[in-house]
């Protein structure tokens, strides 16, 4: 289906480039997802012990109050483990948040092309020849209805990320786009 994708993309000559604004704005919520994952890497359960070993060692070197808070806020491994879920979970609720900005800015392209394919579809299915009786087995119907799904397919992962549910990297939301727009050459009429 992605081929039918680009194939009646390139063939209406709809643009899939991002404005350069929107491609700034996406790295900027590249690079704040990347830092939100890492943080919550960061926070995973396997650390607890590690960390607790850490400020045991340096309460032995460094006895002062600092370390000794330190320490003590690190003692109950439960409590931290607790501490380190919500962070995990807030840090993952962040990124959710990032990957609906994203969608937010890759979506209004994607409507151009889906209005534009949508436009095709009925363009060929009034101008087709009956297969079998039906005008929905012409090839260039087909072709244009898979294209149309594919694009709707592509909406509904936006969609999803759009409400803050996804956990897809800005850079993974567009990359359908790019890819296709990457795909189209100059002679085409990129």
């Amino acid at each position: 289906m992605q081929y039918e994708f680009i194939s009646v993309i390139k063939a209406l000559n709809v643009p899939l480039l991002l404005s350069e604004g929107d491609c700034a704005a996406l790295s900027r919520l590249q690079k704040q997802w990347e830092h939100w994952a890492q943080r919550e890497r960061q926070h995973a359960a396997a650390r607890i012990a590690t960390e607790q070993q850490a400020a045991f060692d340096t309460f032995l070197g460094n006895p002062t109050a600092e370390n000794e808070q330190r320490l003590l806020v690190l003692a109950d491994a439960s409590l931290t483990g607790t501490r380190y879920a919500t962070l995990r979970r807030a840090c993952a609720a962040l990124r959710g948040r990032i990957s609906a900005e994203s969608a937010d800015i890759v979506s209004p392209t994607l409507e151009r092309a889906l209005a534009a394919l949508r436009t095709e579809h009925v363009r060929r299915r009034e101008g087709a020849e009956p297969v079998m009786s039906s005008k929905d087995r012409n090839p260039t119907v087909i072709e244009s209805r898979r294209a149309v799904e594919y694009a709707e397919g592509i909406g509904n992962r936006l969609l999803h990320a759009s409400g803050g549910k996804s956990d897809l990297s800005p850079l993974e939301l567009a990359d359908v786009l790019m890819r296709g727009a990457d795909d189209l050459t100059p002679e085409d009429g990129k």
